[in-house]
């Protein structure tokens, strides 16, 4: 078969040539890790990009031929009805997912969307929790987009380790009795008004 550089027109076409090949020739690929590889062999320019990405994050769909071309499909094929890789980059967001597994899903989409890296940069800053968006507010976008991804798994593996800080209860108004609204006694008998206008005389 040819290389696959990331057109979708020659997406399934490419597909279906690899895995023919394979087919003919089972003994050459025992093992699933052996067909991704193989698979990743045929690719070029933005096509392996992508790949490269999953690799040095070793990716869990290295390991099995079907998940990795499924995978491959779903970034790179044009058919209707499936967002672009450019809608589902702009729509992506990390939210309650692990910041690890967000960063994978953009670098997928990233390596195949053919943006500059300045552009990238800002939507995957925008994609970001608010926890992790407000720390990394310190970094500007001249930072390199691979560098800004490191410090923000960096920083949230830190946050995660840090236990969480336990705010001391408001302090609490003591009570007030009603000895101390009552005019002074002396004793334990309230003075009479008799006794009080002879004291005052």
């Amino acid at each position: 078969p040819g290389t696959f550089s990331g057109e979708a027109s020659e997406c399934r076409g490419f597909l279906l040539q690899v895995n023919l090949y394979i087919e003919m020739q089972p003994q050459r690929w025992p093992s699933e890790r052996s067909k991704v590889a193989f698979f990743i062999s045929l690719l070029s320019r933005r096509a392996l990009a992508w790949a490269q990405s999953l690799w040095d994050l070793e990716s869990p769909v290295l390991n099995a031929y079907a998940l990795f071309t499924a995978h491959f499909l779903e970034v790179f094929s044009a058919a209707s009805g499936v967002l672009t890789t450019a809608d589902q980059l702009l729509s992506l967001r990390q939210g309650s997912d692990d910041l690890t597994a967000y960063s994978l899903r953009f670098r997928t989409l990233a390596a195949s969307s053919g943006w500059n890296e300045s552009t990238l940069l800002s939507i995957y800053r925008v994609g970001l929790s608010p926890e992790i968006k407000q720390a990394m507010a310190i970094y500007d976008d001249k930072m390199g987009l691979e560098e800004f991804i490191g410090k923000s798994i960096s920083l949230s593996q830190r946050l995660a380790a840090c236990p969480p800080i336990h705010h001391p209860s408001g302090t609490h108004a003591v009570p007030t009795t009603a000895s101390d609204t009552e005019p002074m006694q002396l004793g334990s008998q309230r003075l009479s008004r008799r006794e009080r206008n002879s004291r005052l005389a």
